[in-house]
């Protein structure tokens, strides 16, 4: 899978998340919280090791420093909900903030810099990097994300 689509994939999993997290009661909706942290944790992770060097060699540097800048707001919102306790109010506060940078992030990546990269970017040199993501995923996967998730949160300057 090409480094475009493998993303979008990420995108359009975490957005389904989001919906149920809407539906669900208070148990589920801690649950789904874990894997949206596990599944923004990885995607961040892959874009950072492989994608925006990518960008970059491409010429693509003033969006790849955009989207870095609220990779670290991201963060630092699901370091956040991760130490809040489960009854806390906050928590729905916290989840809807998440959510609207997540759909501002994927929407600016999808509607300008994925059209960027593919205008100067090879069909094969996105395949390349595409296994190169697929391949840290699955290393990720095998770690502990969620204390991965706090970790890389706490982290970042206020």
């Amino acid at each position: 899978m090409d480094a475009l689509a493998l993303l979008k994939q990420q995108h359009q999993e975490v957005d389904v998340l989001f919906e149920r997290i809407r539906q669900c009661g208070e148990e589920e909706k801690i649950l789904l919280l874990g894997k949206i942290s596990e599944k923004l944790t990885i995607h961040a992770q892959i874009e950072e090791r492989h994608f925006y060097p990518f960008a970059r060699r491409m010429g693509i540097q003033d969006m790849v420093d955009h989207s870095l800048q609220e990779h670290a707001q991201v963060k630092q919102l699901i370091a956040e909900i991760l130490q809040l306790k489960r009854h806390d109010p906050r928590i729905e506060q916290n989840v809807q903030k998440l959510q609207s940078s997540v759909q501002e992030h994927v929407k600016e990546e999808e509607n300008t810099l994925f059209p960027r990269v593919s205008s100067v970017a090879s069909t094969e040199d996105l395949m390349s990097v595409g296994m190169e993501m697929q391949r840290t995923m699955e290393e990720l996967s095998q770690q502990e994300l969620l204390k991965m998730a706090e970790n890389q949160g706490s982290t970042v300057a206020p």
